[in-house]
């Protein structure tokens, strides 16, 4: 909104006009100077810097309006200038506006009326843009700002991938090895035969080293799908085939828990895909239902073909998942409500891995779930070849 304590500067080589405009301005409350040409009005000007507006008149001896408002747009681009005129010719109008004058103002018996809301319009226009200039020049500074900040965020986040890569890398092979040890001590060996105490401690012992192999592949994966450099080995094969056999591996993780797996594979022509990462999203997707199901439950498997696109599913009767932690769902490192019903463990890394999976298959991963009615999740790829 515009004060009325800005400073008007008026030009005028006829002492009566200038007189009687300052009388006009002050009456409304702004504050005035005057000058007698356009050349006093550019010292008073460089003088002054809380000159808000200039309202000069076109005719004066020495540098006329135009030359004026010339003068003053090579000093300040932004001023705003208004031209005073006797004469209501159109191109008179025109060639002040095109010099670069904010608006004119026709001397007539309406002056005073029309004066005081033109300068208010002037000075508004250009409160607006100067409000304007400073946010874009707020909004420029908070952008790069931004994209400092994402350049040092997409650095720490290399650096972290990085870290993770050759972290897990390194642990890895320890770690298959302590693995082998343990086997090797769990076979029978001449001497006295170890007592049960002992080879359940050696078979817990072989369960925690899977357990942290599984998470170090987990690891090694996020690693190279941030950093972009997920390769997939597309394979012209039957899916079917595939799934049984991790079906029947699976079964016998299922069996402790006394939890049936069902399937309904439909025999699906060959089509290209990766064998070993699809075979990884469906391990992943089967190994959750069974650590989810409660004892003595069912899990459904199904394979569909359907308008070119494979479609596999696995249904459990576990507990659900809530529609407030749909969202978290494929994120990495979430943990959710629902807990393994025999504890097993979950770092919230696989869902996030199978999702880029499929994707880079140019597919899709879903879940369809009700609280306490169990949890179907699908992937659907494409059969045209990757």
């Amino acid at each position: 909104m515009v004060s009325n304590q800005e400073k008007i500067l008026v030009v005028d080589d006829d002492p009566f006009v200038r007189a009687m405009l300052s009388e006009i301005l002050e009456t409304e409350g702004y504050h005035v100077r005057t000058a007698r040409n356009g050349l006093s009005a550019l010292r008073k000007y460089a003088d002054d810097p809380y000159i808000s507006l200039v309202l000069s008149d076109m005719n004066m001896a020495e540098m006329d309006g135009i030359g004026l408002v010339k003068a003053l747009r090579e000093r300040d681009p932004e001023i705003p200038i208004i031209i005073l005129t006797v004469n209501n010719r159109v191109s008179i109008a025109i060639e002040a506006i095109h010099s670069g004058a904010s608006d004119y103002i026709l001397k007539d018996e309406n002056i005073e009326n029309s004066i005081l809301i033109r300068i208010r319009e002037v000075l508004e226009r250009s409160q607006l843009r100067t409000q304007n200039r400073r946010l874009l020049k707020n909004l420029e500074l908070k952008n790069r700002e931004l994209e400092a900040s994402n350049r040092k965020l997409l650095e720490l986040n290399q650096l972290k991938n990085k870290f993770l890569g050759i972290a897990a890398h390194d642990l890895r092979g320890p770690i298959a090895g302590i693995k082998g040890i343990v086997e090797m001590l769990a076979e029978e060996v001449p001497g006295p035969p170890l007592s049960e105490t002992r080879k359940e401690q050696l078979m817990l012992v072989s369960t925690t080293t899977d357990e942290i192999i599984s998470l170090i592949d987990d690891l090694l994966d996020v690693s190279v799908i941030e950093s972009g450099q997920l390769d997939i080995c597309p394979l012209k094969g039957p899916i079917r085939e595939m799934l049984e056999k991790h079906i029947r591996l699976s079964q016998v993780v299922a069996a402790k828990k006394h939890i049936t797996i069902h399937s309904a594979l439909a025999d699906v022509p060959a089509f290209s895909f990766d064998p070993c990462r699809i075979g990884q999203v469906f391990d992943n997707l089967l190994s959750n239902a069974i650590k989810y199901s409660p004892p003595h439950s069912a899990i459904h498997v199904r394979l569909a073909l359907e308008n070119a696109r494979v479609r596999v599913s696995v249904t459990d009767e576990g507990p659900g998942i809530p529609d407030t932690e749909r969202s978290m769902l494929f994120r990495e490192f979430q943990k959710l409500s629902a807990k393994p019903t025999a504890g097993e463990q979950s770092v919230g890394l696989g869902l996030a891995i199978s999702k880029k999976i499929i994707e880079i298959h140019k597919g899709r991963i879903e879940v369809e779930s009700r609280p306490g009615e169990g949890a179907t999740f699908s992937f659907e790829i494409p059969t045209e070849a990757i």
